[in-house]
Protein backbone atom coordinates (compact mmCIF):
# COMPACT_ATOMS: atom_id res chain seq x y z
CA UNK A 1 0.00 0.00 0.00
CA UNK A 2 2.80 2.47 0.36
CA UNK A 3 3.61 1.47 -2.73
CA UNK A 4 0.75 2.72 -4.50
CA UNK A 5 0.33 6.16 -2.11
CA UNK A 6 3.51 7.22 -3.70
CA UNK A 7 2.31 7.78 -7.33
CA UNK A 8 -1.41 8.57 -5.66
CA UNK A 9 0.53 11.31 -3.55
CA UNK A 10 2.03 12.93 -6.60
CA UNK A 11 -1.32 13.19 -8.18
CA UNK A 12 -2.76 14.41 -5.32
CA UNK A 13 -0.65 18.26 -6.69
CA UNK A 14 -2.90 18.35 -9.86
CA UNK A 15 -6.00 21.27 -10.09
CA UNK A 16 -9.04 19.10 -10.29
CA UNK A 17 -11.70 20.62 -12.54
CA UNK A 18 -14.68 20.96 -10.33
CA UNK A 19 -15.82 16.99 -11.18
CA UNK A 20 -15.09 13.92 -8.71
CA UNK A 21 -12.43 11.82 -9.13
CA UNK A 22 -13.20 8.42 -11.25
CA UNK A 23 -13.95 5.25 -9.18
CA UNK A 24 -10.69 3.95 -10.75
CA UNK A 25 -10.38 -0.35 -11.33
CA UNK A 26 -8.99 -2.36 -14.01
CA UNK A 27 -11.34 -2.97 -17.31
CA UNK A 28 -12.10 -5.55 -19.24
CA UNK A 29 -11.51 -4.26 -23.23
CA UNK A 30 -10.52 -0.84 -24.04
CA UNK A 31 -12.28 1.50 -22.21
CA UNK A 32 -12.99 4.73 -23.84
CA UNK A 33 -11.25 7.81 -23.11
CA UNK A 34 -13.78 9.91 -20.73
CA UNK A 35 -15.50 12.66 -21.68
CA UNK A 36 -14.67 15.29 -18.92
CA UNK A 37 -11.18 16.06 -17.75
CA UNK A 38 -9.96 13.69 -14.84
CA UNK A 39 -6.95 15.79 -14.17
CA UNK A 40 -5.14 18.76 -15.36
CA UNK A 41 -1.68 20.43 -15.95
CA UNK A 42 -0.31 24.02 -15.22
CA UNK A 43 1.85 25.64 -17.83
CA UNK A 44 3.40 29.08 -18.46
CA UNK A 45 3.79 30.98 -21.86
CA UNK A 46 7.20 31.54 -22.53
CA UNK A 47 6.73 33.01 -26.11
CA UNK A 48 4.35 33.53 -28.81
CA UNK A 49 4.76 33.81 -32.66
CA UNK A 50 1.54 33.50 -34.96
CA UNK A 51 -0.24 30.74 -34.13
CA UNK A 52 2.78 28.51 -32.08
CA UNK A 53 2.64 28.85 -28.68
CA UNK A 54 5.56 27.64 -26.40
CA UNK A 55 4.94 26.89 -22.86
CA UNK A 56 6.65 25.59 -19.39
CA UNK A 57 5.26 22.40 -18.17
CA UNK A 58 4.81 23.10 -14.53
CA UNK A 59 4.49 19.23 -13.58
CA UNK A 60 3.82 17.96 -9.87
CA UNK A 61 7.12 17.29 -7.84
CA UNK A 62 7.45 13.89 -6.99
CA UNK A 63 7.64 12.84 -3.36
CA UNK A 64 11.24 13.31 -1.91
CA UNK A 65 12.55 10.15 -0.01
CA UNK A 66 13.29 6.73 -1.43
CA UNK A 67 10.73 5.36 -4.16
CA UNK A 68 10.31 2.02 -4.06
CA UNK A 69 10.98 0.87 -8.15
CA UNK A 70 7.75 0.21 -9.14
CA UNK A 71 5.87 3.50 -7.97
CA UNK A 72 9.28 5.27 -9.55
CA UNK A 73 8.41 3.27 -12.81
CA UNK A 74 4.96 4.18 -12.67
CA UNK A 75 5.75 7.83 -11.99
CA UNK A 76 8.00 8.58 -15.02
CA UNK A 77 5.88 7.02 -17.30
CA UNK A 78 3.68 9.89 -15.81
CA UNK A 79 5.65 12.34 -16.11
CA UNK A 80 7.00 11.24 -19.27
CA UNK A 81 3.31 11.50 -20.85
CA UNK A 82 1.06 14.05 -19.82
CA UNK A 83 1.45 15.65 -23.69
CA UNK A 84 1.74 13.64 -26.38
CA UNK A 85 3.02 14.82 -29.91
CA UNK A 86 0.68 15.17 -32.64
CA UNK A 87 -2.65 15.15 -30.13
CA UNK A 88 -5.31 17.19 -29.83
CA UNK A 89 -5.75 18.77 -26.87
CA UNK A 90 -7.74 21.64 -24.92
CA UNK A 91 -5.26 25.07 -23.56
CA UNK A 92 -7.65 26.93 -21.60
CA UNK A 93 -10.37 25.72 -23.74
CA UNK A 94 -9.07 26.62 -26.76
CA UNK A 95 -8.32 23.99 -29.48
CA UNK A 96 -4.61 23.33 -30.37
CA UNK A 97 -2.34 20.37 -30.98
CA UNK A 98 0.96 19.18 -29.60
CA UNK A 99 4.02 20.09 -31.92
CA UNK A 100 6.59 19.42 -29.74
CA UNK A 101 7.29 18.23 -26.16
CA UNK A 102 11.22 17.89 -24.95
CA UNK A 103 11.42 17.62 -21.01
CA UNK A 104 9.42 20.14 -19.33
CA UNK A 105 8.42 22.49 -22.27
CA UNK A 106 6.57 21.92 -25.16
CA UNK A 107 5.29 23.89 -27.85
CA UNK A 108 1.37 23.59 -29.40
CA UNK A 109 0.12 25.03 -32.42
CA UNK A 110 -3.09 26.78 -32.45
CA UNK A 111 -6.35 25.20 -34.03
CA UNK A 112 -8.63 28.57 -33.74
CA UNK A 113 -9.11 30.64 -36.40
CA UNK A 114 -9.25 33.60 -33.73
CA UNK A 115 -6.59 35.25 -32.81
CA UNK A 116 -4.77 34.11 -29.94
CA UNK A 117 -4.92 36.33 -26.68
CA UNK A 118 -1.62 34.17 -25.10
CA UNK A 119 1.19 36.46 -23.59
CA UNK A 120 4.21 35.18 -21.97
CA UNK A 121 4.12 34.64 -18.20
CA UNK A 122 0.62 33.85 -18.71
CA UNK A 123 -0.13 30.92 -16.56
CA UNK A 124 -2.61 27.77 -18.59
CA UNK A 125 -4.27 25.03 -18.12
CA UNK A 126 -4.48 21.99 -20.35
CA UNK A 127 -7.45 19.69 -19.16
CA UNK A 128 -7.05 15.86 -19.79
CA UNK A 129 -8.71 13.23 -20.38
CA UNK A 130 -7.44 9.56 -19.62
CA UNK A 131 -4.91 7.81 -22.56
CA UNK A 132 -5.68 4.54 -23.44
CA UNK A 133 -2.36 2.27 -22.89
CA UNK A 134 -1.61 -1.28 -24.40
CA UNK A 135 1.16 -3.09 -22.58
CA UNK A 136 4.01 -5.62 -24.18
CA UNK A 137 4.86 -8.21 -22.03
CA UNK A 138 8.09 -7.43 -20.26
CA UNK A 139 10.63 -9.16 -20.86
CA UNK A 140 13.45 -10.32 -18.30
CA UNK A 141 17.37 -10.43 -20.96
CA UNK A 142 19.47 -11.53 -18.57
CA UNK A 143 18.71 -13.45 -14.98
CA UNK A 144 17.41 -17.01 -14.31
CA UNK A 145 14.10 -15.16 -12.84
CA UNK A 146 11.47 -14.51 -15.61
CA UNK A 147 9.22 -14.36 -13.17
CA UNK A 148 10.15 -10.89 -12.26
CA UNK A 149 9.37 -9.01 -15.34
CA UNK A 150 5.68 -10.13 -15.24
CA UNK A 151 5.40 -8.87 -11.66
CA UNK A 152 6.76 -5.82 -12.11
CA UNK A 153 4.59 -5.56 -14.91
CA UNK A 154 1.54 -5.84 -12.77
CA UNK A 155 2.83 -3.64 -9.77
CA UNK A 156 3.44 -0.95 -12.99
CA UNK A 157 -0.13 -1.14 -14.58
CA UNK A 158 -1.84 -1.13 -11.03
CA UNK A 159 -0.15 1.84 -10.16
CA UNK A 160 -0.68 3.68 -13.56
CA UNK A 161 -4.93 2.43 -13.32
CA UNK A 162 -4.77 3.67 -9.86
CA UNK A 163 -3.44 7.45 -10.76
CA UNK A 164 -6.70 7.70 -12.57
CA UNK A 165 -4.86 8.91 -15.81
CA UNK A 166 -4.71 5.37 -17.97
CA UNK A 167 -7.34 2.93 -19.30
CA UNK A 168 -5.31 -0.39 -19.89
CA UNK A 169 -5.90 -2.62 -22.48
CA UNK A 170 -7.05 -6.15 -21.37
CA UNK A 171 -4.03 -8.27 -22.18
CA UNK A 172 -6.38 -11.25 -23.98
CA UNK A 173 -7.05 -8.34 -26.85
CA UNK A 174 -3.48 -7.98 -27.49
CA UNK A 175 -3.32 -11.11 -29.35
CA UNK A 176 0.01 -11.54 -31.38
CA UNK A 177 -0.03 -7.87 -32.50
CA UNK A 178 2.09 -6.52 -30.45
CA UNK A 179 4.71 -9.19 -31.12
CA UNK A 180 5.34 -8.06 -34.40
CA UNK A 181 6.62 -4.43 -32.56
CA UNK A 182 10.37 -3.88 -32.68
CA UNK A 183 12.21 -1.36 -31.52
CA UNK A 184 15.38 -0.51 -33.45
CA UNK A 185 18.75 0.96 -32.37
CA UNK A 186 16.99 4.32 -33.73
CA UNK A 187 14.25 3.65 -30.68
CA UNK A 188 12.14 4.05 -33.36
CA UNK A 189 9.32 1.43 -35.14
CA UNK A 190 7.69 1.19 -38.25
CA UNK A 191 5.25 4.03 -37.84
CA UNK A 192 2.08 2.21 -39.79
CA UNK A 193 2.62 -0.76 -37.18
CA UNK A 194 2.64 1.76 -34.20
CA UNK A 195 -0.80 3.39 -35.74
CA UNK A 196 -2.43 -0.41 -36.53
CA UNK A 197 -1.41 -0.88 -33.30
CA UNK A 198 -3.09 2.14 -32.09
CA UNK A 199 -6.34 2.43 -34.00
CA UNK A 200 -7.11 -2.26 -33.53
CA UNK A 201 -6.92 -1.58 -29.20
CA UNK A 202 -7.95 2.16 -29.83
CA UNK A 203 -4.43 2.89 -27.65
CA UNK A 204 -2.46 6.50 -27.77
CA UNK A 205 0.36 4.98 -26.02
CA UNK A 206 2.36 0.97 -25.93
CA UNK A 207 4.95 0.54 -22.73
CA UNK A 208 7.79 -2.01 -23.30
CA UNK A 209 10.02 -3.01 -20.66
CA UNK A 210 12.64 -5.11 -20.14
CA UNK A 211 15.05 -6.31 -16.84
CA UNK A 212 18.33 -7.21 -16.25
CA UNK A 213 19.35 -8.61 -13.16
CA UNK A 214 22.92 -7.59 -12.22
CA UNK A 215 24.12 -8.83 -8.71
CA UNK A 216 21.25 -8.10 -6.24
CA UNK A 217 20.25 -5.44 -8.39
CA UNK A 218 17.67 -5.15 -11.53
CA UNK A 219 18.40 -3.31 -14.04
CA UNK A 220 14.76 -1.80 -15.45
CA UNK A 221 13.94 -0.18 -19.20
CA UNK A 222 10.94 1.08 -20.06
CA UNK A 223 9.95 2.62 -23.53
CA UNK A 224 6.76 4.73 -24.24
CA UNK A 225 5.67 4.36 -27.75
CA UNK A 226 3.50 7.20 -29.37
CA UNK A 227 1.18 5.25 -31.88
CA UNK A 228 0.53 8.51 -33.64
CA UNK A 229 4.10 9.23 -34.39
CA UNK A 230 5.79 5.55 -34.17
CA UNK A 231 8.61 6.92 -32.12
CA UNK A 232 9.50 6.66 -28.57
CA UNK A 233 8.62 9.04 -26.43
CA UNK A 234 10.65 8.27 -23.49
CA UNK A 235 13.17 5.66 -22.34
CA UNK A 236 12.96 5.10 -18.76
CA UNK A 237 16.12 3.86 -16.42
CA UNK A 238 15.98 2.47 -13.11
CA UNK A 239 17.68 0.75 -10.87
CA UNK A 240 17.73 -0.89 -7.28
CA UNK A 241 17.59 -4.50 -5.09
CA UNK A 242 15.43 -6.99 -5.66
CA UNK A 243 13.91 -6.88 -2.25
CA UNK A 244 12.12 -3.33 -3.87
CA UNK A 245 10.46 -5.35 -6.43
CA UNK A 246 8.15 -7.04 -4.26
CA UNK A 247 10.62 -10.11 -3.36
CA UNK A 248 8.46 -12.38 -2.17
CA UNK A 249 6.24 -12.51 -5.70
CA UNK A 250 9.26 -13.82 -6.90
CA UNK A 251 8.80 -17.46 -6.45
CA UNK A 252 8.17 -19.94 -9.75
CA UNK A 253 5.03 -21.70 -9.74
CA UNK A 254 5.21 -23.61 -12.88
CA UNK A 255 6.54 -26.76 -12.83
CA UNK A 256 9.58 -28.03 -12.17
CA UNK A 257 12.02 -28.62 -15.63
CA UNK A 258 13.41 -31.99 -14.42
CA UNK A 259 13.46 -34.02 -17.93
CA UNK A 260 17.02 -32.66 -18.72
CA UNK A 261 16.51 -32.80 -22.53
CA UNK A 262 16.52 -29.48 -24.48
CA UNK A 263 16.50 -26.73 -21.23
CA UNK A 264 19.52 -24.97 -20.19
CA UNK A 265 19.88 -26.83 -16.60
CA UNK A 266 20.96 -23.91 -14.92
CA UNK A 267 17.73 -21.67 -15.85
CA UNK A 268 15.83 -24.44 -14.79
CA UNK A 269 17.56 -23.55 -11.37
CA UNK A 270 19.79 -26.95 -11.21
CA UNK A 271 23.68 -26.59 -9.53
CA UNK A 272 25.93 -28.69 -12.01
CA UNK A 273 29.93 -28.65 -11.32
CA UNK A 274 32.26 -30.20 -8.79
CA UNK A 275 33.03 -29.83 -4.60
CA UNK A 276 35.98 -30.85 -3.19
CA UNK A 277 35.90 -31.01 0.72
CA UNK A 278 33.71 -29.32 2.48
CA UNK A 279 30.15 -30.67 3.14
CA UNK A 280 31.45 -33.54 1.50
CA UNK A 281 33.98 -34.40 4.16
CA UNK A 282 37.93 -34.86 4.36
CA UNK A 283 39.02 -36.26 0.79
CA UNK A 284 35.76 -36.39 -0.08
CA UNK A 285 33.87 -34.37 -3.22
CA UNK A 286 31.20 -34.74 -5.59
CA UNK A 287 30.66 -33.90 -9.24
CA UNK A 288 26.89 -33.01 -10.92
CA UNK A 289 26.93 -33.44 -14.91
CA UNK A 290 24.17 -34.42 -17.41
CA UNK A 291 25.05 -37.87 -18.43
CA UNK A 292 23.53 -38.77 -22.05
CA UNK A 293 24.26 -42.55 -21.46
CA UNK A 294 21.57 -42.60 -18.72
CA UNK A 295 17.99 -42.15 -19.21
CA UNK A 296 14.75 -42.79 -17.35
CA UNK A 297 11.78 -43.74 -20.00
CA UNK A 298 13.34 -44.06 -23.51
CA UNK A 299 14.75 -40.28 -22.70
CA UNK A 300 17.98 -39.12 -24.04
CA UNK A 301 19.81 -38.29 -20.56
CA UNK A 302 19.35 -37.65 -16.87
CA UNK A 303 21.28 -35.94 -14.17
CA UNK A 304 24.35 -37.47 -12.62
CA UNK A 305 26.14 -36.96 -9.37
CA UNK A 306 29.69 -38.90 -9.04
CA UNK A 307 30.79 -39.00 -5.36
CA UNK A 308 32.33 -40.10 -2.44
CA UNK A 309 31.98 -38.96 1.29
CA UNK A 310 34.91 -38.47 3.21
CA UNK A 311 35.65 -40.14 6.42
CA UNK A 312 35.98 -37.16 8.63
CA UNK A 313 34.02 -33.56 8.78
CA UNK A 314 35.90 -30.61 7.44
CA UNK A 315 36.95 -27.73 10.26
CA UNK A 316 34.37 -25.51 8.85
CA UNK A 317 31.21 -28.02 8.78
CA UNK A 318 32.10 -30.09 12.11
CA UNK A 319 28.21 -29.66 13.25
CA UNK A 320 27.20 -30.94 10.39
CA UNK A 321 26.44 -34.74 8.80
CA UNK A 322 28.88 -35.89 5.75
CA UNK A 323 26.45 -35.49 2.57
CA UNK A 324 26.65 -35.08 -1.07
CA UNK A 325 23.51 -33.69 -3.55
CA UNK A 326 21.80 -32.74 -5.98
CA UNK A 327 20.30 -29.23 -5.64
CA UNK A 328 17.53 -26.90 -7.35
CA UNK A 329 17.55 -23.51 -6.01
CA UNK A 330 15.17 -21.95 -7.49
CA UNK A 331 13.34 -20.32 -5.25
CA UNK A 332 9.31 -21.81 -5.27
CA UNK A 333 6.16 -21.50 -4.45
CA UNK A 334 4.71 -25.17 -4.59
CA UNK A 335 1.23 -24.60 -2.83
CA UNK A 336 -0.70 -25.44 -6.01
CA UNK A 337 0.99 -29.02 -5.90
CA UNK A 338 0.33 -31.97 -3.50
CA UNK A 339 3.89 -34.08 -4.09
CA UNK A 340 7.13 -34.46 -5.93
CA UNK A 341 8.03 -37.44 -7.86
CA UNK A 342 11.14 -38.28 -9.68
CA UNK A 343 12.77 -41.63 -11.53
CA UNK A 344 16.33 -42.25 -9.56
CA UNK A 345 19.12 -45.07 -10.39
CA UNK A 346 22.30 -45.62 -8.26
CA UNK A 347 25.73 -47.28 -9.53
CA UNK A 348 24.80 -49.80 -6.62
CA UNK A 349 22.28 -49.93 -3.76
CA UNK A 350 22.32 -46.51 -2.03
CA UNK A 351 19.48 -44.33 0.26
CA UNK A 352 18.90 -41.32 -0.87
CA UNK A 353 17.05 -38.65 1.62
CA UNK A 354 14.75 -35.73 0.47
CA UNK A 355 14.72 -32.34 1.44
CA UNK A 356 12.73 -29.18 1.38
CA UNK A 357 14.33 -26.16 3.14
CA UNK A 358 11.58 -23.66 3.61
CA UNK A 359 11.21 -20.27 5.70
CA UNK A 360 8.00 -18.52 7.24
CA UNK A 361 6.65 -15.69 5.89
CA UNK A 362 7.70 -13.83 8.65
CA UNK A 363 9.94 -11.24 8.44
CA UNK A 364 11.61 -12.45 12.46
CA UNK A 365 11.20 -16.50 11.40
CA UNK A 366 13.50 -15.64 8.55
CA UNK A 367 15.66 -18.70 9.54
CA UNK A 368 14.94 -21.73 6.76
CA UNK A 369 14.16 -24.93 8.00
CA UNK A 370 14.86 -28.35 6.76
CA UNK A 371 11.50 -30.41 6.16
CA UNK A 372 11.78 -33.56 4.26
CA UNK A 373 11.68 -37.10 3.91
CA UNK A 374 14.69 -38.00 6.43
CA UNK A 375 14.74 -42.02 6.50
CA UNK A 376 16.50 -42.46 3.31
CA UNK A 377 14.45 -44.27 0.65
CA UNK A 378 16.22 -47.04 -1.79
CA UNK A 379 17.75 -46.26 -4.71
CA UNK A 380 18.64 -49.51 -7.04
CA UNK A 381 20.78 -50.46 -9.88
CA UNK A 382 17.70 -50.09 -12.18
CA UNK A 383 15.48 -46.97 -12.83
CA UNK A 384 12.36 -46.67 -10.27
CA UNK A 385 9.57 -44.34 -9.73
CA UNK A 386 9.56 -42.70 -6.47
CA UNK A 387 6.66 -40.60 -5.14
CA UNK A 388 6.51 -38.24 -2.48
CA UNK A 389 3.16 -36.33 -0.72
CA UNK A 390 3.83 -32.99 0.73
CA UNK A 391 1.61 -34.48 3.57
CA UNK A 392 4.35 -36.87 4.59
CA UNK A 393 7.45 -34.43 5.04
CA UNK A 394 8.47 -34.04 8.68
CA UNK A 395 10.47 -31.22 9.90
CA UNK A 396 14.02 -31.56 10.45
CA UNK A 397 16.82 -29.25 12.12
CA UNK A 398 15.95 -26.11 13.31
CA UNK A 399 12.47 -26.71 13.74
CA UNK A 400 12.08 -27.95 17.55
CA UNK A 401 13.96 -24.22 19.09
CA UNK A 402 11.50 -22.85 21.29
CA UNK A 403 8.83 -21.03 19.78
CA UNK A 404 9.75 -22.03 16.09
CA UNK A 405 8.26 -25.01 16.22
CA UNK A 406 4.68 -23.00 16.21
CA UNK A 407 5.46 -21.31 13.25
CA UNK A 408 6.79 -24.45 11.42
CA UNK A 409 3.69 -26.92 13.25
CA UNK A 410 2.49 -27.80 9.37
CA UNK A 411 4.96 -27.86 6.13
CA UNK A 412 3.99 -24.80 4.08
CA UNK A 413 5.01 -25.04 0.58
CA UNK A 414 4.76 -21.60 -0.57
CA UNK A 415 8.19 -20.78 0.72
CA UNK A 416 10.52 -23.19 -0.95
CA UNK A 417 14.09 -21.78 -0.75
CA UNK A 418 15.55 -24.67 -2.55
CA UNK A 419 15.17 -28.37 -2.73
CA UNK A 420 17.75 -31.45 -1.65
CA UNK A 421 18.17 -34.79 -2.73
CA UNK A 422 20.86 -36.14 -0.35
CA UNK A 423 23.17 -39.23 -0.21
CA UNK A 424 23.64 -38.86 3.82
CA UNK A 425 26.45 -40.76 5.88
CA UNK A 426 23.85 -41.71 8.12
CA UNK A 427 22.55 -44.09 5.20
CA UNK A 428 25.30 -45.23 3.98
CA UNK A 429 28.51 -44.75 5.92
CA UNK A 430 31.49 -42.83 5.34
CA UNK A 431 33.64 -43.76 2.60
CA UNK A 432 31.01 -44.55 0.73
CA UNK A 433 30.95 -44.07 -3.34
CA UNK A 434 29.47 -44.46 -6.58
CA UNK A 435 27.03 -42.17 -9.12
CA UNK A 436 23.58 -42.10 -8.41
CA UNK A 437 21.05 -40.54 -11.62
CA UNK A 438 18.29 -38.14 -11.42
CA UNK A 439 15.67 -38.07 -13.97
CA UNK A 440 12.35 -37.21 -14.79
CA UNK A 441 11.94 -34.86 -11.85
CA UNK A 442 7.94 -32.92 -11.43
CA UNK A 443 5.07 -31.93 -9.20
CA UNK A 444 2.08 -33.21 -9.08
Amino acid sequence: MKTKRLVVAVLMGTVLLGCPSPQVTKEKGVVAPVKRSVFSLQAEVLKVEGDLIQLRLMKPTAPKGEAKLAAALAQGVIETSYLLEGREVLLNQAPVKVARVAGDEAQVRSLSKTPLLFKAGDRVIFPLDKKVLAVKDFEVIVGRNKDAAKFVQEDVESLLVESGQFSIVERAKLGTLLDEIQLGQSGAIDPATAQKAGKFFGAEIILTGTLAASGDQWNINLRLVNTETGLVIAAIHKMGPLHELKAESFRESKNIDGGFESADPLEAGWVLGGVKGSFTGLEGHQRIYLDKKEAANGTNQSLAMAFKLGSQRTPQLQGYAIRAHFRNQIHRDLSGFTGVKFFAKGSNDFKLQLRFYITSKSEKEKEAVSWGWRVGFPVTKEWREIRIPFNSLMPGRGAAKGEKRKVFRAVDMKYVEWIDWLVHEGDVGKGAEGVIWLDEVSFY
